[in-house]
C-alpha cells in the first residue's frame, strides 16, 4: 500500500537519526592500541634492570674498582678508584641532568664557590648523573662548565647511564617511571678514601658545597690546632730538658769546685807536715 507523504517524512528522520547514532558512537569510541613490535612489546614487559645497590659507602671506604669509559679520545679509560685515588676530590650525585634543583641550587652552589673549595684543599669536583653522555655533555654546555675550567679546579660531568657507579656506593633508587636514579648526595675522596658521606632526602644540604666548605674548614682548623699545640708541647719539653740540664751543669761545676778545695786543703796539709819534719831543733 501506498505510505501517505507524512509516514515517509517519518521513516527518513529515523533513519537519519540511527545514522547520525552510530557515527556518533564512532567518534568516541577509544582508539586502537598501536601495534607493537615483538622487541618492543618484550622490552616493555621486561623494564629496564638496574643493578642492586651495594651497602651505603661510609667514612673510611674506598672507593669502588667501577670502570669509566672514556667519552673523548684524548681521556684515557680509567676506575672511579683510579679516578679518586691522589689528592682531594668531591663527588657530587644529583637525581637528574636539566632538574630545576639540580641546576639552579645544587650545582650552581659549587660553580659559585670553587675558589673557596680550592682554598680548603680540594683538586677536583665531579658531578655525576644517572643519564648517558650525550645529555650529560648537553648539560655541560648549558651550564657554560668550559668557562670554568680555565681555575685549578675544572668541574667534570660523570655520565652514570646505567646505574652502575650510584649503585656500587648504595646511592641508587627507583623513581619508577622515571627509572633509577642518584640520591642527592656528595662524597669527598681523599687519596681514595671517603672522609666525608653527605645524603640528602630532599634540597641539597648535607651534600651542598657550604657544607662541605664548612666541613673541610673546621678538619683544618682543628688540624692547625692540634698541630699548633703539638708544637707548644714539644717547646715546652725542650726548654724544660735544656733548664734541667742547665742545672745539672751548674750542679757539676759546683761539685768539681768543691772537689778541687778538698784538693788543695789536702795539698796543704800535706806539704805543712813534710815542712814540719824536715825542720831541725835549734
Amino acid at each position: 500500500p501506498r505510505r501517505s507523504f507524512a509516514a515517509t517524512m517519518v521513516m527518513a528522520a529515523k533513519i537519519v537519526l540511527a545514522l547520525l547514532m552510530m557515527g556518533s558512537a564512532t567518534a568516541f569510541k577509544p582508539m586502537a592500541t598501536p601495534r607493537l613490535s615483538r622487541r618492543t612489546a618484550a622490552l616493555n614487559m621486561a623494564g629496564v634492570a638496574y643493578p642492586e645497590n651495594a651497602e651505603r659507602i661510609k667514612v673510611g671506604d674506598a672507593a669502588p674498582a667501577v670502570g669509566l669509559t672514556k667519552a673523548e679520545d684524548d681521556v684515557d679509560d680509567t676506575t672511579v678508584s683510579g679516578l679518586f685515588g691522589k689528592g682531594t676530590s668531591v663527588l657530587v650525585n644529583v637525581p637528574g641532568a636539566f632538574t630545576p634543583t639540580c641546576s639552579n641550587t645544587h650545582v650552581t652552589g659549587y660553580l659559585e664557590n670553587l675558589a673557596g673549595l680550592e682554598a680548603e684543599g680540594v683538586d677536583n669536583v665531579y658531578i655525576m648523573a644517572v643519564n648517558d653522555r650525550f645529555v650529560m655533555k648537553a648539560w655541560d654546555d648549558a651550564l657554560e662548565l668550559d668557562s670554568f675550567r680555565e681555575a685549578k679546579i675544572k668541574p667534570e660531568l660523570i655520565a652514570d647511564g646505567a646505574g652502575t657507579i650510584s649503585a656500587s656506593m648504595g646511592l641508587l633508587v627507583d623513581k619508577g617511571d622515571m627509572g633509577g636514579r642518584a640520591i642527592r648526595s656528595a662524597v669527598v675522596f681523599k687519596d681514595g678514601v671517603a672522609k666525608y658521606v653527605g645524603v640528602d632526602a630532599g634540597q641539597p644540604e648535607a651534600s651542598s658545597a657550604e657544607t662541605i666548605m664548612g666541613m673541610l674548614k673546621k678538619e683544618r682548623e682543628d688540624a692547625e690546632a692540634a698541630k699548633a699545640a703539638a708544637e707548644a708541647e714539644a717547646k715546652a719539653a725542650a726548654e724544660a730538658a735544656a733548664a734541667e740540664a742547665k742545672a745539672a751543669e751548674v750542679l757539676e761545676g759546683e761539685v768539681d769546685q768543691k772537689q778541687a778545695l778538698i784538693g788543695i786543703a789536702v795539698a796543704a796539709a800535706a806539704a805543712y807536715a813534710a815542712y814540719g819534719q824536715s825542720v831541725t831543733p835549734m
